[in-house]
């Protein structure tokens, strides 16, 4: 982690383990499939998962939302989640160490993101939205009026002027739901994904309206995801972290263990590697070439990789990739890392490492497409 003056450290436990009436700093958990019902049911197929992103005028993501859809291979309901993860979420992430989620579409190219939240949860995104102030509201125009019931008043600043929402049972137009959505509200990130959620739920509510899900459909067709959501067994939790304060304000530290077990209840069609089982890899860039470590990620992990650590190799000059494997039971998952790279040789060290089992030297002959 970056060098920072912690002042705070506020250890909060988000999603997992979130009870049903929201604490100060939780997100409820609504319509909640036990794990014992989703051992019941029939194995999934067509897994679909979207990532819904909203940026603000300066780039940065202010909104995270991961929603995922599993269709049962016999008869059985369909099991939906829906994932909020705080923007101020740190993580590692390819050529830039930690950064925050909010930063990252400021910093790489368009799939830094996707892969960094893939990277993070361990599941397959595949499809993503990116939306602005205008396409926000757009996408909500045909649920609109949206019943919202607000936990806390809401304050949203114009250039000009500041609206005060009261808490309560509200009917907001489109817009407006769009500017509670994303206002700066004072306190923690955490207490405004409560309100957030709040808005979610009565978007959610509204597109169980088949003639209003088709009319989202047809502004951005891969909504379908938010609108099969609303019709299934759904589940809404917050990403599990750790809050701290530091110099540059709030900040979170995902909860790894927490998010494993989640996903795995939460997103069991969507799991990368075998089980949700993912090898730790570290990615050196032993050629110099700006962002390869960012390119090499962007095949790792939907491969199955978990991308631990990236770097540069002392001096580059590495003509040929080895994809370095420390134990013989880390091996198989070598060889399937080197064939989704379609580069390179198959390495095995002397010296365990502890902090990854696998190690990617990137040399001038891997060119991932970009």
């Amino acid at each position: 982690m970056p060098t920072l003056v912690v002042l705070a450290v506020i250890t909060v436990a988000v999603g997992r383990d979130l009870r049903s009436v929201p604490s100060r700093h939780a997100a409820k958990r609504v319509a909640h499939p036990t794990s014992g019902e989703a051992g019941t049911a029939a194995p999934a197929i067509a897994p679909s998962t979207l990532l819904l992103v909203h940026r603000g005028a300066d780039g940065r993501a202010d909104l995270l939302t991961v929603g995922g859809v599993s269709t049962p291979k016999k008869r059985g309901p369909t099991a939906a989640s829906i994932l909020l993860i705080p923007s101020a979420t740190q993580v590692e992430t390819p050529s830039l160490g930690i950064q925050i989620l909010a930063d990252l579409p400021n910093l790489g190219d368009a799939k830094l993101l996707t892969t960094t939240i893939e990277n993070l949860l361990g599941v397959a995104l595949t499809s993503s939205i990116e939306l602005d102030d205008t396409g926000l509201a757009a996408v909500l125009a045909p649920a609109a009026p949206l019943p919202v019931r607000l936990r806390a008043p809401v304050r949203i600043a114009d250039r000009d002027s500041e609206t005060a929402i009261p808490a309560g049972d509200q009917t907001l137009s489109a817009s407006d739901a769009a500017r509670v959505i994303t206002a700066h509200e004072s306190g923690s990130e955490l207490d405004h994904l409560v309100t957030v959620q709040a808005v979610l739920e009565g978007w959610q509510a509204r597109l169980r309206d088949r003639s209003i899900a088709q009319a989202t459909e047809a502004i951005r067709p891969g909504l379908a995801v938010m609108t099969t959501a609303a019709k299934a067994r759904e589940r809404v939790d917050s990403l599990s972290v750790d809050s701290f304060t530091t110099g540059g304000g709030e900040r979170f530290q995902p909860r790894r263990d927490d998010i494993t077990d989640y996903v795995r209840t939460a997103f069991p069609a969507a799991l990368l590697g075998p089980g949700g089982k993912r090898p730790r890899v570290e990615i050196l860039n032993g050629t110099g070439a700006v962002g390869l470590a960012q390119q090499i990620a962007a095949v790792v992990v939907p491969a199955g990789g978990d991308v631990r650590l990236t770097g540069n190799v002392p001096g580059f000059g590495v003509p040929t990739t080895q994809v370095v494997y420390y134990r013989d039971q880390d091996r198989p998952a070598a060889e399937h890392l080197l064939a989704a790279l379609k580069c390179g040789g198959l390495k095995r060290a002397d010296t365990a490492l502890g902090m990854v089992d696998v190690t990617i030297l990137v040399g001038a002959d891997c060119k991932p497409s970009s």
